[in-house]
């Protein structure tokens, strides 16, 4: 499997707007003293290879963005909107009409990855879009939580519609899907993985969540960034990153907006 150069292109411009172009050019003279093949020119038309890139994405992500899943959330959004609106792939989308709009973004995997088995499938339901990657050559975070970041951001770019995301299956498989749907309380597709899962794992906890996990989602649901609870808790980011991540598990919910869902839904908001 290899990756379009364009994602190169897209962390290059996020990072020099956000931290400067010198810290960019400090990131990338590191990664290519690590790693030679970041020496050679990289252009839009460039493929990378997987092993390279995934050493990539995981040092920028560990320099940039170390706020776990939600950080890899929002550089998915961040890249649509980039990519999407004024980059590379501004013209990707021909027809923004809602069956158009889901035949493109099942064919932008291709426009990211060659030389690879691996694809993505979405479909029109009635509670939104069912999202799906099938045939991974491995799991790893930036195939799913960037990816569907990416996703729903690029829904959102041309729906007037808020757009929510919930995993319906898999979890560090080669396989997952997603509903990621207009309506802010969905009815979940009927489940044909092997995994038997019931329909309202959506809206049902698998575990219960502990005193301090319901604690730390609560402040999620205000809008406190994992910092911000972090001093309120007097716990480290760390820790409340800890918290957060066992409990989107536990509730079979990926996003913030998911997670705020679930808690005004039990009216435990506020």
């Amino acid at each position: 499997m290899k990756v379009s150069g364009t994602t190169i292109l897209t962390r290059k411009t996020l990072v020099s707007r956000r931290f400067g172009s010198e810290a960019w050019r400090g990131f990338f003279r590191d990664v290519a003293l690590a790693n030679p093949w970041f020496r050679q020119p990289i252009t839009a038309s460039s493929l990378v290879p997987l092993p390279e890139f995934l050493t990539f994405h995981d040092e920028l992500v560990r320099r940039f963005y170390s706020d776990g899943q939600d950080a890899l959330f929002e550089l998915g959004a961040e890249s649509a909107r980039w990519a999407l609106v004024d980059g590379p792939l501004q013209r990707f989308v021909q027809d923004p009409e809602i069956s158009s709009l889901v035949a493109t973004t099942q064919s932008i995997w291709h426009r990211y990855f060659a030389e690879t088995d691996s694809r993505s499938e979405a479909t029109l339901k009635d509670s939104g879009i069912e999202f799906r990657v099938r045939d991974l050559p491995v799991w790893h975070p930036y195939f799913e939580h960037f990816v569907i970041g990416y996703t729903k951001e690029m829904l959102e770019i041309y729906c007037a519609n808020p757009v929510w995301a919930h995993r319906l299956t898999g979890a560090r498989g080669t396989a997952y899907g997603y509903l990621l749907t207009t309506d802010p309380v969905p009815r979940a597709p009927p489940i044909t993985d092997r995994s038997g899962a019931r329909h309202d794992r959506l809206l049902r906890p698998r575990k219960s969540l502990t005193a301090r996990e319901l604690e730390v989602l609560r402040l999620v649901g205000t809008g406190k960034t994992n910092r911000e609870i972090a001093t309120v808790l007097r716990i480290s980011a760390k820790t409340v990153q800890h918290h957060v991540a066992h409990a989107y598990d536990k509730l079979g919910v990926y996003s913030r907006a998911g997670a705020t869902l679930w808690l005004a839904e039990r009216g435990l908001l506020g």
